[in-house]
C-alpha cells in the first residue's frame, strides 16, 4: 500500500531531509504506546494537562517557572558567514516574532517536558501546539516517524473515524525539557517535585484555616455539671443560642455552663516551619535559588553561590536549546531556500559578567599605554565583541609603534612649514587628513586645486577619514558604529506606505539588507566600490521618483547610497562618542577637492556645539555623497 501522502506545510526533500534524520543505532527502545488507540503513539509520562492546571491555579509554581524562562529567553545573536543569509535569518526572526514563540515554546517545555512547534518554511511562520494533544510515534531504535495531534477524549476514538492530524518529523521542532535516556517525552520540572507541590498547598491551605480559626476565636462551651448526662436537646439549644454570639454580646449563665476559648499552642508556628520546609525542597527540586523565591534570610555568601549554580542550569539549557534551533529550524529554512551555510545561534547572557569586566579594564587602560600596547589592547577588545577578520584591518603593534614615529614627524614637519611661512591654521588636535590636506592646499598653492582622486577604490576607513587621534582608535569608531547600524532605522531611505514604494523607497527587507550590507563594509574595510557591488547586486534598486520625474536612476542610486550612508553613519556614530565622552564642541572638516560644494566649503573649519548637531546643516552628509566629517576639540 503506497505511503500517504501527508498535507505538511514544510519545503523539505527527502534528499534533504536524509542529511538530518539517520538510522545510525542499533540498540532498541522500549515505548508504552497509547492503550486506546495504540495509532496514536507514545503514551505520555504522566497527565500533561495536570502540570498544565498547577501552574495555572499555583502562584509559586508559575513564578518559577516564569523566572526560568525569563533567564533562559534573553537576547541572542547568530553567527554565520554568508551576508545574504544572515539577512534571510534576520528577516525570519523578525516576521516570526521569534522571542515571543520562543518564550512559549519554553513555557510548555519547563511544565510538560515537551514543547512541540510546528514550522512552515514556506510562509515563514511557527506557532507552539499544546503539548497535552501531542504523541510521539518511532520506531524500535528509537527513531521518530511521526508525530500525531489529538484533540479530543482518547476514550471515545474510533479507529479510522476519529480525526488525528500527522505531522512529519521536520514539522515539528521537539523540546525535551529534563529528558531521561531512550524516552521519547521530557518530564519538565512539576512532575518531579508533584508532591513536594501538593504537600506545599495543603500545608498553606492548613495555615490559613488554622489563623482563620484563631481568629473567630473558637469556644469549647460545657452544658451541665461535670460527670452527669445532659439532654441532648439542651446541648443543641445553647449550641444555636452561640450562632448570635459577637464581640458586643454580654452572655450570663448559670453555674452549669462553662465557656471557655480553645487553645491552639504552637500549632501555627509548626505549620509555618513546614511550608519553609516545603519551599526548600521545592527549591532543590526545581535547581531555582531560594533568594528567587523571594526568601529574604539567605546569607550573602550562599545566595551568590546558588545565582552561580542558576546560571550554570541556565546555561546548560540554553545549549541544548541552541542546537535544537540550529538543527530543526535554522537549516531547513536555509535548505528551502536553497542555502547551505553553517549557523550558529547564540544566547547573550547576562552572566557574561567576566567578559564585560574585561571589556570594561581594558577600555580603561588603553589611553594611558604605548602606541604597541594599545594595539594589542585593540585586537583584544575585537575578539572579546565577535569582530570578524579584525586583524584584517587593525594595527598590529609594531606597526602602531611606526606609525606613531610617522606621525609625530609629520607633525614636527607641518609645524616647522607653518612658523615658515607663517601661515595660521585652525588649531586642530590630532593629524586629520582632510586637516593636513587644507594646510597643504594653502602651503603649496592657494590657487591650485587639489587632484580629483576615485574615491570608489577607497576603503571606508579612507572614504569616511576616521583617523585615530587622541584617546581614540578606529576600534573605538567600529564598535560605536556597528552598535548604531544594528538599531538605525534608515529613515530618509525606507518606505512608509505604498505611495513610498512606488517613488523608490525602500521596504522593510530591503533595509534590512542594506544594514547587513553596511556593516559587513565596516567590520571588513571594504571599498566603496565594493559596497555598491553587493547594493545591486543584492538590492535590485528602483529608480528614484520625485514630483513625477526620475532623479536617479536604480543602477546610480546603489553608488549615491554606498557613499552618503556610510558618512551618514560613521558621523552619527562619531557624535555618540563625543558625548560619551563628554567632549562639548566639534569641528567641520570638509574634504577640500576641485569637487568641493560651497556649502561645504563655507563650513570647513568651523566649530559648532555638540547639542546643535543637525544633518545635513552643520554635520554631515550635507548633501547626496557628501565626503566631509568631523572632529572634536579636546580641551
Amino acid at each position: 500500500m503506497p505511503k500517504k501522502q501527508i498535507k505538511g506545510i514544510i519545503a523539505v526533500t527527502p534528499q534533504d531531509k536524509s542529511q538530518f534524520y539517520k538510522e545510525a543505532f542499533v540498540g532498541n527502545v522500549i515505548d508504552e504506546e497509547v492503550k486506546i488507540p495504540k495509532e496514536l503513539g507514545t503514551e505520555h509520562p504522566f497527565d500533561f494537562e495536570m502540570a498544565e492546571k498547577v501552574y495555572k491555579k499555583t502562584g509559586i509554581v508559575s513564578g518559577a517557572i516564569n523566572k526560568f524562562t525569563d533567564s533562559i529567553v534573553g537576547d541572542f545573536t547568530i553567527k554565520v558567514k554568508n551576508p545574504n543569509v544572515e539577512s534571510l535569518l534576520n528577516e525570519f526572526i523578525r516576521d516570526t516574532d521569534f522571542a515571543t514563540v520562543l518564550r512559549e515554546w519554553i513555557r510548555e517545555g519547563l511544565v510538560k517536558g515537551n514543547g512541540f512547534m510546528e514550522l512552515d518554511f514556506k510562509e515563514n511562520k511557527m506557532r507552539v501546539l499544546n503539548a497535552n494533544h501531542m504523541f510521539v510515534k518511532r520506531n524500535r531504535k528509537g527513531k521518530v516517524l511521526m508525530y500525531n495531534q489529538f484533540v479530543g477524549n482518547v476514550k471515545r476514538f474510533t479507529v479510522g473515524k476519529t480525526k488525528i492530524t500527522p505531522f512529519e518529523p521536520n514539522q515539528i521542532a521537539h523540546l525535551q525539557m529534563n529528558k531521561i535516556a531512550n524516552e521519547a517525552y521530557g518530564i519538565g520540572i512539576i512532575w518531579p517535585n508533584e508532591r513536594v507541590i501538593e504537600n506545599l498547598v495543603v500545608n498553606e491551605q492548613d495555615l490559613h484555616r488554622l489563623i482563620t480559626r484563631k481568629a473567630g476565636a473558637p469556644l469549647h462551651v460545657r452544658v451541665g455539671p461535670e460527670g452527669e448526662h445532659v439532654n441532648t436537646a439542651d446541648v443543641q439549644e445553647f449550641k444555636n443560642l452561640l450562632t448570635f454570639m459577637n464581640t458586643r454580646t454580654e452572655w450570663v449563665t448559670d453555674g452549669n455552663v462553662k465557656i471557655e476559648a480553645i487553645n491552639m499552642g504552637d500549632l501555627g508556628r509548626g505549620l509555618i516551619e513546614t511550608l519553609e520546609h516545603d519551599v526548600e525542597m521545592l527549591s532543590a527540586g526545581m535547581e531555582i535559588p531560594q533568594v528567587l523565591f523571594g526568601r529574604g534570610s539567605i546569607p550573602e555568601g550562599l545566595a551568590k553561590v546558588q545565582l552561580e549554580a542558576f546560571q550554570r542550569k541556565v546555561r546548560s539549557i540554553q545549549e541544548e536549546i541552541e542546537s535544537i534551533i540550529e538543527e530543526k529550524i535554522f537549516q531547513p529554512l536555509l535548505i528551502a531556500n536553497g542555502f547551505q551555510e553553517d549557523v550558529e545561534f547564540l544566547w547573550n547572557l547576562p552572566g557574561e559578567d567576566e567578559k564585560n569586566k574585561r571589556i570594561e579594564k581594558i577600555s580603561s587602560l588603553m589611553n594611558s599605554v604605548s602606541p604597541a600596547l594599545r594595539a594589542m589592547f585593540e585586537l583584544e577588545l575585537a575578539r572579546l565583541m565577535d569582530f570578524e577578520d579584525a586583524e584584517d584591518f587593525l594595527m598590529s603593534p609594531d606597526e602602531a609603534n611606526k606609525k606613531a614615529e610617522e606621525q609625530e614627524q609629520r607633525e614636527e614637519s607641518i609645524e616647522r612649514e607653518r612658523e615658515e611661512t607663517n601661515t595660521p591654521q585652525p588649531e586642530v588636535p590630532g593629524a586629520k587628513p582632510n586637516a593636513n590636506q587644507s594646510v597643504q592646499h594653502t602651503i603649496q598653492n592657494k590657487n591650485e586645486s587639489v587632484k580629483h582622486i576615485d574615491h570608489s577604490e577607497m576603503t571606508i576607513k579612507e572614504f569616511v577619514n576616521l583617523k585615530e587621534f587622541k584617546d581614540f582608535t578606529y576600534i573605538d569608531y567600529l564598535t560605536r558604529i556597528l552598535n548604531l547600524l544594528g538599531r538605525d532605522k534608515f529613515e530618509t531611505l525606507k518606505a512608509l506606505t505604498k505611495e513610498d514604494l512606488a517613488v523608490g523607497l525602500l521596504s522593510n527587507s530591503e533595509v534590512e539588507k542594506l544594514r547587513v550590507i553596511l556593516k559587513d563594509g565596516f567590520k571588513n574595510n571594504k571599498t566603496i566600490r565594493e559596497i555598491e557591488g553587493r547594493i545591486n547586486e543584492d538590492m535590485n534598486l528602483k529608480d528614484r521618483i520625485v514630483k513625477g520625474n526620475v532623479v536617479a536612476t536604480g543602477l546610480a542610486r546603489a553608488n549615491s547610497i554606498a557613499r552618503t550612508e556610510t558618512v551618514r553613519v560613521s558621523n552619527q556614530a562619531l557624535m555618540n562618542l563625543y558625548g560619551e565622552n563628554d567632549i562639548q564642541k566639534y569641528r567641520f572638516l570638509a574634504a577640500l577637492s576641485d569637487r568641493t560644494c560651497p556649502i561645504c566649503e563655507g563650513l570647513n573649519a568651523q566649530v559648532f556645539d555638540i547639542k546643535e548637531a543637525s544633518p545635513g546643516v552643520n554635520m554631515p552628509p550635507i548633501h547626496t555623497s557628501c565626503r566631509c566629517s568631523t572632529i572634536a576639540i579636546v580641551e
